[in-house]
């Protein structure tokens, strides 16, 4: 699996204030101090690494960056993950101490969205994972967007991202890849790892009032299922492959998504979360800790309580002195900056203040 990712939203953004102190989720919960202050310590990180002309990338503590340029990771991807990170704690554009940061990585995301295709996946290389992630992003900005103007951009972006998705589900493929997404928009075949990132931004866009055929959701469940494995009772990467806990995770967030919760598929994946932690030998540990936690999250129950311990206990210990979580031993999660958006995401799911991930 390519992770050139990084690593989903909605009508109605919680108009939230900036968090400070202890933050009051919509679920009436109270973040520790500790925690609070590790989301504060990341954000701030996350601010450092912006460009002057919006953008996120690797820039302070990736020594690797000045020897290798391509280090500085996708601008695109990692400008949708690290406004999602503001937006799920809070953060407003124009509003608060990272107000700015927010509203400029809006403009750099709906400036850089191609006039003639708009496909986001070409502008940084970052193909359809890419594509997905701001797509999303833009989704969250614009059902919370203010201005009148603003919104007006952040739509006829976002509408001609969703043409892309659609455009790319619907490519030719043989059945058993049909109605999900790969590397790029005309693949003749979809990995559940990309796919689940498209689903994403199709539930959002759609949250946010842009039209999305009803059988795109259909198609896409169709296809989630199609990577189920008997044995162990978990999900693979592509129909036929070998089932793995993060993919297990994805497509159990999926369904859930979906309105497939009631599938005896999603009882038995939420059963092997609870068997299969997060270790620290785990294949793309940051993306595995998202995905957990926000499965763990919808199914509730014992499970969430459970991996929710275990995931922030252990971004908690591992966060660096300049707020920031290091770069994973695999290359293919692209960087501290990555790193941080990731592990911030994670860390706000108590505040459930994304719609699209709500219960």
């Amino acid at each position: 699996m390519r992770c050139c990712l990084i690593l989903a939203i909605l009508l109605a953004i919680l108009f939230a204030p900036a968090v400070h102190a202890q933050v009051k989720p919509s679920g009436g919960e109270v973040l520790s101090p500790e925690l609070d202050a590790s989301i504060s310590r990341g954000l701030a990180y996350l601010a450092r690494q912006q460009q002057a002309d919006g953008s996120f990338q690797n820039r302070e503590g990736n020594a690797a960056a000045a020897d290798n340029p391509h280090f500085a990771g996708p601008k695109v991807a990692l400008t949708g993950l690290s406004l999602m990170a503001y937006l799920a704690t809070g953060r407003m554009p124009d509003t608060g101490r990272h107000g700015l940061a927010v509203r400029n990585a809006i403009d750099y995301l709906v400036t850089v969205c191609p006039a003639d295709d708009g496909y986001f996946g070409k502008v940084d290389g970052s193909r359809m994972y890419g594509h997905a992630i701001a797509t999303l992003a833009l989704a969250e900005v614009y059902g919370m967007e203010a201005d009148a103007a603003q919104r007006k951009r952040v739509r006829a972006a976002l509408t001609r991202a969703v043409k892309v998705l659609l455009q790319a589900q619907n490519a030719k493929k043989d059945d058993a890849f049909r109605g999900g997404w790969r590397y790029e928009v005309a693949s003749g075949d979809s990995d559940l790892s990309v796919s689940g990132w498209c689903i994403l931004a199709l539930r959002a866009a759609q949250n946010a009032g842009i039209e999305v055929p009803k059988d795109s959701a259909d198609r896409a469940a169709a296809f989630v299922l199609k990577c189920w494995r008997p044995d162990p009772k978990g999900f693979a990467y592509q129909p036929g492959g070998e089932a793995t806990l993060t993919m297990t995770a994805a497509a159990l967030l999926d369904l859930q998504l979906l309105d497939r919760a009631a599938r005896p598929e999603v009882a038995a994946a939420g059963k092997y979360l609870d068997g299969h932690p997060v270790a620290d030998n785990t294949e793309y540990p940051y993306y595995a800790r998202y995905y957990t936690t926000q499965a763990a999250f919808q199914v509730g129950g014992k499970l969430w309580p459970k991996v929710w311990e275990q995931n922030q206990s252990k971004l908690l210990q591992s966060q660096q002195k300049d707020g920031s979580w290091p770069q994973s031993r695999t290359g293919n999660e692209p960087g501290q900056t990555y790193a941080t958006a990731m592990s911030v995401l994670t860390l706000s799911v108590p505040l459930r203040l994304l719609p699209t991930y709500q219960r």
